[in-house]
């Protein structure tokens, strides 16, 4: 039943979409005059700037003393690197931007700070220090000990920006007794490339103290570009696999570990996400024919994967399905597999209005192997929209240039049931003075019959890109003064009024861009770029409360801690209110996000929402609202 598939056929299609993407994006950049669509790079991290409060944390633990070894390969942080390793949060920890890297998870090097916006030294034309990734005090007091060796694995531009020769990464040591950082290593910028790694001998006997540092920091240059919207970050370098220790040599290369080296996505056919009672109406139909795993034997012999597991919980039910086990399987040494099965495996839940599974990936190998990097997880969401991406934006999209003014933009989405528009999730990135605010159309259309957008049945004027920085990054758009009923094909976007690069998001992980298109001169035409816009139809209820025709009645409820960090506890006083009852949390923009059926005296786990406010709504069995309280998510 399981399957393992030769990785070269697939690694050469990457490398093949990734040369186009490559080139279009080079060629169509040069040469900004023409009407076209554009990608750009993203001038702030919204995933960080949702975080600046977790780097300030961060920022301020106390410095400690590390003992060797020292090994990190970012699998285990998450957008900031592990605190008990590293002094500073200025490199972005992430799974989006590498190429093919040896594990999960790297350090990405850009021209964004850790409050996820240009360094205050960014301008046009000019050069500047950005990141930092700087170790904490290490003890290398070891007298004549000839062994000490550091080693990384390092990659240009992966699925980022190409650093420029003057766009370097730099590795530097930091000698206690001088207080001076001195570089060791520095690498000029070059076009895409294979992850390599380097090996360091610290032998000067000015390193070799109870508390030396090293670093790895990067110059970026941004681009003369006089238009706002266009310049983004740049000049992206990647980390991996961070090793200092003693008895090693310059030939100690080889890393005796088995990882993964990419997340999992999304266990649907079609769709990253799409709403719980539209996949019910066929769910076997909207499972993807294969699950999708990559791993890497990273070791220079064969390696046994003795198991291969996943992990399939519904969180609404707090409830764990059987595993799926997936055999065993020897790993040829430097191999990379990409391990493809029928999942074998339908959700469902007990839950009516949405759900939410965690999958979880497991290898298990030999007991030496570093653990971090064996298990992966996955959510896979049914709330009340459609999606193609996976939430993450790591460019930015947008047509612009001369005869663009009245220019279209439309994302393809299949309705499964017939159903109520409500709204349309857009996550627009932010550029220089936010300059790409200019106003446009929100439009829907219906197929023409020929797999393309047709005749308009929605469209409102009077909207803007706007941006949320904290609890979503998408900003709803609702659809107003009507009732928009729709199934089947429907193609949801804009269209301009003016020639700006009203700059999306831009998913270049989800390749989706055969449902997308653009219409500057009267023709509708595909997408020239593999990835997914970052729009998403929102279906269902109204979203302003979701509870506009429900009875509220008094009750006497007390919900506590809040602010809440994992569990939350609900007391429901009132005798006449013992019976089944559904809690829903809600975010601010009516967004529910988990739903429970509850009973007095009972508790719930919250440890899944992100950190923020959301809206408590309690409704009991004949569907009158007990009570409505705000809760602060720690």
């Amino acid at each position: 039943m399981l399957k393992t598939t030769n990785i070269k056929n697939i690694l050469k299609k990457k490398r093949i979409i990734k040369f186009l993407f490559v080139y279009i994006l080079f060629f169509i950049n040069n040469s900004i005059s023409f009407a076209q669509e554009q990608l750009v790079g993203l001038e702030v991290n919204p995933l960080i700037i949702n975080n600046i409060n977790k780097t300030s944390e961060k920022q301020n633990k106390d410095a400690i003393i590390v003992e060797l070894p020292f090994f990190d390969d970012f699998s285990t942080s998450d957008l900031y690197p592990n605190t008990d390793l590293w002094t500073d949060s200025f490199a972005f920890i992430n799974s989006s931007y590498p190429y093919q890297p040896p594990s999960i998870g790297v350090a990405t090097f850009d021209a964004i700070s850790n409050t996820g916006e240009f360094y205050e030294a960014a301008n046009y034309g000019n050069s500047f220090i950005a990141d930092y990734l700087s170790s904490q005090t290490i003890n290398l007091d070891y007298p004549g000990d000839n062994t000490i060796y550091l080693s990384f694995y390092y990659q240009p531009q992966g699925f980022g920006d190409e650093p420029e020769e003057k766009d370097s990464l730099y590795l530097e040591f930091y000698a206690p007794d001088e207080a001076t950082w001195n570089t060791i290593w520095q690498m000029k910028g070059s076009e895409n490339s294979d992850f390599k790694q380097v090996i360091i001998h610290i032998s000067d006997e000015k390193y070799l103290k109870y508390n030396f540092k090293f670093r790895f920091k990067n110059k970026v240059s941004l681009s003369t570009n006089s238009i706002p919207s266009k310049v983004g970050n740049v000049d992206h370098w990647h980390i991996d696999y961070v090793y200092l220790n003693r008895g090693r040599n310059s030939s100690d290369l080889v890393h005796h570990d088995v990882a993964f080296t990419e997340p999992m996505s999304s266990f649907l056919k079609d769709y990253e996400q799409m709403p719980w009672s539209h996949y019910l109406v066929n769910p076997a139909n909207e499972i993807s024919s294969n699950i999708n795993i990559y791993y890497k034997n990273n070791d220079n012999v064969t390696r046994l994967i003795d198991s291969l597991y996943f992990v399939f919980t519904d969180e609404m039910a707090t409830k764990d399905n059987d595993p799926l086990f997936a055999g065993s399987y020897n790993l040829s040494a430097s191999e990379l597999k990409h391990f493809y099965a029928p999942p074998n495996y339908v959700f469902s839940s007990s839950s009516t209005d949405s759900a939410r599974f965690k999958i979880k990936s497991v290898l298990v190998t030999d007991g030496f192997d570093y653990k971090n990097n064996n298990e992966i997880t996955f959510y896979q969401k049914f709330y009340n929209y459609y999606s193609y991406d996976d939430g993450t934006a790591e460019m930015g999209y947008g047509i612009t240039g001369e005869g663009t003014e009245n220019a279209k933009l439309a994302s393809r989405f299949n309705i499964r049931k017939r159903d109520t528009l409500v709204a349309v999730d857009m996550y627009f990135n932010r550029t220089l003075f936010d300059n790409s605010q200019k106003y446009f159309y929100l439009t829907v259309w219906k197929d023409n019959g020929n797999g393309e957008p047709g005749e308009i049945i929605y469209q409102k004027e009077g909207y803007r890109p706007e941006y949320e920085d904290e609890l979503n990054k998408f900003h709803t758009f609702h659809i107003t003064d009507t009732t928009l009923i729709v199934e089947g094909d429907i193609y949801v976007g804009w269209t301009q009024t003016t020639t700006d690069m009203l700059n999306i998001g831009f998913d270049i992980n989800r390749f989706h861009n055969e449902n997308t298109f653009y219409n500057i001169s009267g023709t509708w035409k595909e997408s020239l770029f593999p990835g997914s816009l970052m729009i998403r139809p929102v279906l269902g209820h109204k979203l302003s409360t979701g509870i506009e025709k429900i009875k509220a009645i008094t009750a006497d409820v007390n919900i506590y801690p809040n602010p809440a960090n994992e569990i939350l506890f609900i007391n429901i006083k009132n005798q006449n209110y013992f019976e089944k009852n559904t809690i829903n949390i809600y975010s601010l923009n009516g967004k529910l996000m988990q739903q429970d059926i509850i009973e007095n005296n009972t508790s719930i786990n919250i440890r899944n929402l992100e950190k923020g406010i959301y809206i408590i709504k309690i409704i009991n069995e004949k569907q009158q609202l007990i009570v409505t309280k705000k809760l602060i998510k720690l």
